[in-house]
């Protein structure tokens, strides 16, 4: 009998790590790649109409933004100056902050080419800031705009926490290197998602060129060309569907590049932080890790992405034990509320996603049932849906059927709990504990009685 017990025990034990194994292959904690990426490299990738993470890498880590920064200091400016016409005079002691910057960044910094003194739109000063990566551009903004650059930094911070970007921390506006100037993929994720909402920030990123007027130092106006070389069709990294929306390098941060991407009703955004920026020889590399990457997250993505619909309103998911009804009948089905679809890889099936029944728990009984008279179409939990490890989406569980109560059961039922409540079962005990006390004290009582009876009758004699 021992022999056969144990045996009993291996075989379950067996089966339950065989079944978690298969789980854990069934859900990977990320969908590969079919191309090489930056180990250390921090990635996020989302379908933005569905809202659905294709992949992450570091997304959470520190990252250096370098001009990244740029895309928040252009959204603080356009929702604080609603006259893009107005000039800004280029102060000499910002000209010289510039200055200082890029001698400590070791020179070739970025810049729009402005001059100390000069009268520039706030319009002209954003396209700077965005297209070629002005960083004199960029400050000028901030010092307008909040009076001094460090109230300006500190408008960026408070904006970054109201998105929810809470790893990220700015201290300037256009993103050259401060070890106390930081974020991550997912924040800024967060917040160009945000930015591309704004229909001025939009077209401005997405422009491949753009002319300024004229100012008091510069007749002819300047012509800038944007970083972003995917968006020019004359360049060998050109791509048609891609819009925006900001490129960022710097010796700590690499190649930073976040942009989206719209084709056959889907769109994404990409963000990249990190991606190589010299070979192992330390020779700056003579093609764009950032772009070459980009382009073939998109490719891969639209090829092996589909929506599909994982359940359809009113199909039967699950039946509960059910209680108290007018037939005798024992079990309910409940049924989806709604429809469901959702972005997955097109080698996947509707089969690859777990549906996990969550019940209201103030509808259940302790044995897990659930009681009639119950209405068709009443909602009684959730089904939650499970894709590789992720929870993907939730619909309502509803009752399929109508269910009448029998009057008599639940009279029966009522009486039961009566018997079965804690305050029946404590005015039980109570009556219990008082007959039992009663009971001795009579029997002390009697007991005394016929001693004293017994000792009179001896002083009688």
């Amino acid at each position: 009998m021992r022999k056969i017990s144990l045996l009993l025990s291996l075989l379950m034990i067996l089966s339950l790590i065989f079944s978690v194994a298969a789980y854990a292959d069934e859900t990977p904690s990320n969908y590969a790649v079919p191309f090489e990426i930056n180990e250390d490299g921090a990635y996020y990738m989302v379908e933005q109409k569905t809202d659905t993470l294709i992949f992450a890498q570091n997304e959470h880590e520190k990252m250096y933004p370098a001009s990244l920064t740029k895309i928040m200091t252009a959204i603080i400016t356009l929702e604080n100056c609603p006259d893009l016409s107005e000039k800004v005079t280029y102060k000499l002691a910002i000209q010289d902050q510039i200055y200082q910057q890029n001698i400590a960044s070791g020179g070739n910094i970025s810049v729009a080419g402005f001059s100390a003194g000069e009268e520039v739109s706030i319009k002209d000063l954003l396209y700077a800031c965005l297209l070629p990566s002005g960083n004199e551009a960029a400050e000028i903004l901030a010092d307008y705009v909040g009076g001094s650059g460090p109230v300006f930094y500190e408008m960026m911070n408070e904006k970054a926490k109201e998105l929810g970007a809470n790893d990220t921390h700015f201290c300037n506006a256009n993103g050259l290197f401060d070890a106390d100037h930081y974020t991550t993929a997912y924040d800024m994720y967060l917040i160009a998602t945000y930015a591309m909402e704004n229909e001025t920030f939009a077209e401005m990123v997405s422009a491949v060129s753009y002319t300024s007027e004229p100012t008091n130092k510069n007749e002819n106006g300047y012509t800038w060309y944007n970083t972003n070389k995917m968006l020019n069709p004359q360049s060998e990294y050109y791509s048609s569907i891609i819009k925006g929306v900001k490129t960022g390098t710097l010796d700590e941060s690499g190649r930073c590049l976040i942009t989206t991407a719209e084709k056959s009703g889907y769109q994404y955004m990409l963000v990249l932080m990190g991606t190589d920026l010299y070979d192992d020889e330390g020779n700056m590399l003579n093609y764009r890790s950032d772009f070459q990457q980009t382009q073939q997250f998109y490719d891969w993505a639209f090829e092996n992405y589909k929506v599909k619909t994982v359940i359809e309103k009113g199909t039967i998911v699950y039946d509960i034990d059910l209680r108290l009804a007018k037939d005798g009948k024992k079990k309910l089905q409940l049924m989806s509320g709604s429809t469901f679809s959702t972005l997955m890889p097109q080698s996947y099936s509707i089969d690859n996603v777990r549906a996990v029944p969550e019940l209201n728990a103030a509808l259940l009984n302790d044995d897990k049932s659930i009681n009639a008279p119950i209405n068709k179409g009443d909602v009684v939990g959730e089904l939650k849906l499970i894709l590789s490890g992720k929870e993907i989406g939730r619909v309502d569980l509803l009752a399929a059927e109508s269910v009448q109560r029998s009057e008599a059961l639940y009279l029966l039922d009522q009486v039961k709990g009566v018997f079965t409540s804690f305050w029946f079962k404590f005015l039980f005990l109570f009556v219990l504990i008082f007959v039992v006390l009663y009971v001795i004290i009579m029997v002390i009582r009697n007991h005394n009685k016929r001693k004293y009876r017994h000792v009179r009758r001896r002083r009688r004699l």
